[in-house]
């Protein structure tokens, strides 16, 4: 747990118990304005998905509370280290249906919050507990980009220093699936748990700027899986909060590198366009189509965003698996077997499967170059290295390297191959089916 003080008032038990992930408070608190406290429900009104912590009672009592949880979706934690407070505020809540849903009510010293680290969009200070609550402890509760809220002083917690994005399926465009980041170090300790616990396959996470986004596929193995069937949320991912959801292309096979994030946007390739969307609200806010004639078709198979431009292979229309939903109840693994399309028996229709790369500024739209290769590359097999390289895969037969830009002062940048090897020895290498026995 957090290392803080654990207390109760009269009799009355904590009830809030969440699991901690360690990380040092960053910024400085402001000193607290003379003013009066904002009315709860002012500072809150229409906000989405959260968590609001509530230090003490505001100004209007217990009825401040409820209406804050009646005009947002957050999830009201309130702590006080007066049980009569405590007790009023859990009764009013019981009557109006939110204790144990919208509304927490908590007992203990308002030293210590019982939350864990980096978790709180909102944490409002009551006149009373400002004189009580250290802003180190305010700090380490709130979440980076949280607001904090002493008077009529708003604090907004920056961003930590070390903290790396996992902006494609791969982590980046080189597809080398290691973080940089700085700051998450053992011993790994559990965040939050959240909604939803299961979900179908297959499952593709990007994330940048605090969000997580995923993506879930077309296979239900389980009832419960159902719900989540062909669909993307945005994930809050200090606190688990659904932010938005929207459904995905029914037939298109999620698997596959077309899915980039960045702090402003998400990238969404289908069979139709990249769809751009706003990271915080998903509001689609640009749509890339490929031109007409410069590929087999309009799907996206694979892409990578590096300095602001968007490369991409593209190409025709793929194998369209069905949506499997499943009556079958309870927990429990997926079954072995051959899915539908993933036999890969023919390039023209395989998933992510093209042969036409190009190169697209997003700002504008503007397409930068294309180029066509002579056969089909495999696109869960195509990466790039620092915008300056890009190597491809045909299944059995080659493996490519292409420059992505002028190679010298004056040279214009060419597609033209620096490397192509069909060797067998090189093409035949693969990680061994199982590790070799311990001796």
């Amino acid at each position: 747990m957090s290392g803080k003080r654990w207390s109760s008032c009269h009799g009355l038990n904590s009830s809030v118990v969440l699991s901690v992930l360690c990380v040092a408070p960053v910024g400085v608190l402001a000193a607290p304005s003379a003013g009066p406290v904002q009315a709860l429900a002012e500072r809150v009104a229409g906000h989405g998905p959260g968590i609001c912590v509530v230090l003490g009672l505001p100004e209007g009592g217990v009825e401040t509370v409820l209406r804050a949880a009646h005009g947002s979706q957050l999830i009201i934690y309130f702590q006080s280290d007066r049980a009569e407070a405590v007790a009023a505020l859990r009764k009013a809540a019981v009557a109006e249906r939110l204790l144990g849903r919208r509304i927490f009510a908590d007992c203990g010293s308002l030293e210590s919050i019982h939350l864990a680290d980096n978790l709180a969009d909102f944490i409002i200070v009551s006149d009373r507990a400002r004189r009580i609550v250290q802003r180190a402890e305010l700090l380490r509760v709130a979440r980076p980009g949280g607001q904090i809220i002493i008077g009529s002083r708003v604090q907004t917690k920056p961003q930590p220093a070390g903290t790396d994005t996992w902006s494609h399926p791969y982590h980046g465009p080189d597809n080398n699936p290691v973080s940089s980041d700085r700051l998450i170090r053992w011993p790994y300790l559990t965040q939050f748990l959240a909604e939803p616990l299961f979900s179908p396959m297959p499952q593709v996470t990007v994330a940048a700027g605090g969000l997580v986004f995923r993506a879930f596929g077309h296979i239900a193995h389980k009832a419960n899986q159902n719900r989540m069937l062909n669909t993307l949320i945005a994930v809050n991912g200090y606190n688990g909060a659904i932010l938005w959801r929207r459904p995905l292309r029914e037939g298109f096979l999620i698997h596959r590198n077309t899915m980039v994030a960045t702090p402003q946007a998400l990238y969404l390739g289908d069979d139709q366009s990249c769809k751009v969307l706003a990271a915080r609200t998903g509001k689609l806010v640009n749509e890339i189509i490929v031109p007409e004639g410069i590929a087999d078709g309009r799907v996206w198979k694979w892409m990578a965003l590096q300095d602001g431009i968007l490369y991409a292979l593209v190409g025709g229309e793929e194998v369209r698996p069905r949506t499997v939903r499943s009556n079958v109840p309870g927990l429990g693994h997926w079954p072995w077997g051959m899915w539908e399309g993933h036999d890969y028996k023919d390039p023209r229709t395989n998933f992510a499967f093209g042969r036409t790369f190009i190169a697209i500024d997003p700002e504008t739209n503007k397409l930068a170059w294309v180029h066509r290769e002579q056969g089909y590359v495999d696109g869960r097999a195509v990466c790039m290295k620092a915008a300056e390289f890009i190597f491809t895969y045909r299944t059995s037969r080659s493996l490519a390297c292409r420059p992505l830009r002028a190679r010298s002062s004056g040279e214009a940048a060419t597609r033209s191959c620096l490397m192509r090897s069909g060797r067998t020895d090189l093409l035949s290498i693969r990680a061994p089916a199982s590790p070799p026995p311990v001796t």
